[in-house]
């Protein structure tokens, strides 16, 4: 039988043992309630960042009348680059608002939640997204893009399963639009490529380093079939440069008149705008058209 002595040291030990989980379970609560607290705090504070991480972050769409005088080509020069409705996916009612404006391109940022795709700018937290997450699903999205030309996907994420739920949504419906993709992950062009050969791939460029790095990527460059592009980065020698490869140029995001006129004067192929006016000024015809590389627009003044 165990000794006085050492019935003591065990009781000890379990004494020991027992304040060191009740302050391990403390320590947990007051974390818990502290995080609670923060949550609650940003979400007053900053109730777009709240947004974002239950229902995705809303469209930015506006329509803001065009001063005629600063279109200084015809309406069937503007009507030669796409229009794409910055980020009109992230809700239905933006989605059809963009329709009936006449946009070519319904945009939508696409994360993965829980195992199936939805339209959101940002992953949502692991912890928020499978249960309080609320943003549109992209099947949903999809459906409401009937009668545009094309619909832009920008993916969000790039691990295999994320992209084997892009393929297989895919797979079931690209030839029911045109479809582009835009991502900034190398390796996910690369596996896009493979397996949905009809999809337009765009490399997302949101500096002048990336596409620096691009210009250095042969096994890049040959399998993209061009980029989107922040609007800031083109100037006439980058312009110049992917009409000489034949790449496509989509710009983001365009809401200024002036600088629409000097992309166009570059030759892009598409401009994304969160002004509707923008959009419908861009918009082409009604029936779906293959998007190819636009003929550059300088020289093309309007005559009048």
């Amino acid at each position: 039988m165990p000794s006085g002595q050492q019935r003591r040291d065990w009781r000890d030990w379990v004494g020991v043992a027992d304040r060191l989980l009740r302050i391990a379970i403390a320590a947990v609560a007051c974390l818990a309630i502290a995080g609670s607290i923060y949550l609650v705090g940003l979400f007053l504070v900053t109730p777009e960042r709240g947004e974002e991480w239950t229902v995705g972050r809303r469209p930015n769409q506006f329509y803001s009348e065009l001063n005629h005088d600063r279109q200084i080509f015809s309406d069937a020069t503007y009507a030669s680059v796409l229009g794409v409705a910055h980020n009109s996916g992230g809700s239905i009612e933006a989605t059809l608002e963009a329709l009936v404006a006449g946009a070519d391109v319904i945009e939508a940022d696409v994360a993965a939640v829980d195992g199936q795709l939805y339209v959101a700018h940002d992953p949502p937290l692991p912890f928020i997204g499978p249960r309080w997450f609320r943003g549109p699903r992209l099947d949903r999205v999809w459906a409401a893009t009937y009668g545009a030309d094309a619909v832009m996907l920008d993916l969000k994420e790039s691990s295999p399963h994320y992209l084997d739920l892009v393929v297989d949504f895919l797979a079931a419906r690209q030839y029911t639009r045109q479809v582009i993709i835009s991502t900034r992950s190398p390796q996910a062009l690369q596996r896009l490529h493979r397996d949905l050969p009809d999809v337009t791939l765009l490399l997302s460029v949101p500096d002048a380093a990336t596409l620096r790095a691009l210009q250095g990527n042969a096994s890049l460059l040959a399998i993209v079939d061009g980029i989107s592009v922040r609007h800031t980065v083109l100037n006439e020698e980058n312009a110049a440069w992917l009409e000489d490869r034949h790449l496509l140029a989509f710009a983001w995001t365009v809401n200024d008149m002036d600088r629409v006129n000097e992309l166009m004067r570059l030759g892009v192929d598409g401009i994304t705008s969160d002004n509707l006016a923008i959009v419908s000024l861009m918009g082409g015809p009604t029936d779906p058209q293959p998007i190819a590389p636009a003929t550059p627009a300088a020289g093309g003044v309007a005559d009048g």
